[in-house]
Parts: C-alpha cells; structure tokens; sequence
C-alpha cells in the first residue's frame, strides 16, 4: 500500500462513520412533524379568538357559559383545558361561530383546531388523566342537622 493511501485510508472512515452517524440528526431536524404543528399562541390564535370570539364569549356577555379573558396568555391557556377542547371541537364541527355571524376563514379554522388538538389532545383509553388539583378542607361551621 502506498504511502497516501495509509495516511488517508483512517481519515476516510471517520469521515464516513461520523457522516452516516449524523443523517438521522440532519434529516430529524429538516422533516417537520406533521402532527405538532407550530402554531404561536400570541401570534396566531389570539387574534383569531379576538376577531371570531370575544364578540359573543367575554367576561360581559359570556354565551353558553364560554368566556375567554380579555388578555391571553399562553400560560392562562394551559390552566384551562376544557374551555380549549370545547372551543376547539365547536369551530372543527363548524358549530362556532355561527354561520351568520362568521368571521372565520376556513384557514383560520384548520389552524385554530390544529392547535387545541396539538396543545390539549385527548387522553387515550388507558392513560392516567391529569391529577386535579387539592379540594381545600371545609372549616364545617353548620349546625349538622
């Protein structure tokens, strides 16, 4: 074997080890994945919520018991996933907001959906639901008849 060949023949494995060690990062990073889509919050559904809800579900009018805040967060979102998961399947099932009184562009729709399905999914059979959280004791103070 010659002298170059010796010399670069090692080199030439770790660069294909290290190359071939590499693929499942470099394509894992490139392929998005389809069933976590990467919606802002603030971005994106706040603007949809206030555009398409907050006309008929606010602390003053709050229709069917539904009522968003006036200021959103993500954080104040988190701590209210049934109020998510309903919304989200009353705009999927085309029931909100009501065809008369829509501002809610099919696109808009898919993308608001998308997020509550991603954000809040649905527990499967068998999966431990979220602990609530404590009841706080009762002092008692009635008579006890």
């Amino acid at each position: 074997m010659s002298f170059v060949k010796k010399t670069f023949v090692p080199f030439i494995s770790v660069a294909v080890a290290t190359t071939i060690g590499l693929i499942p990062l470099v394509t894992s990073a490139q392929t998005p994945d389809p069933a976590k889509p990467k919606i802002s919050f603030e971005k994106e559904i706040v603007p949809i919520v206030k555009a398409s809800c907050l006309g008929c579900h606010n602390k003053d009018n709050a229709k069917h018991n539904v009522m968003f805040p006036d200021k959103m967060t993500l954080e104040d979102a988190m701590k209210n996933p049934k109020l998510w998961r309903k919304s989200g399947r009353e705009v999927k099932n085309k029931v909100m907001p009501p065809k008369d009184n829509s501002t809610l562009s099919d696109k808009d729709r898919a993308k608001f959906v998308a997020w509550v399905e991603a954000t809040f999914p649905k527990p499967t059979p068998g999966s431990t639901p979220p602990t609530p959280p404590p009841v706080p004791p009762t002092t008692g103070g009635g008579s006890g008849h």
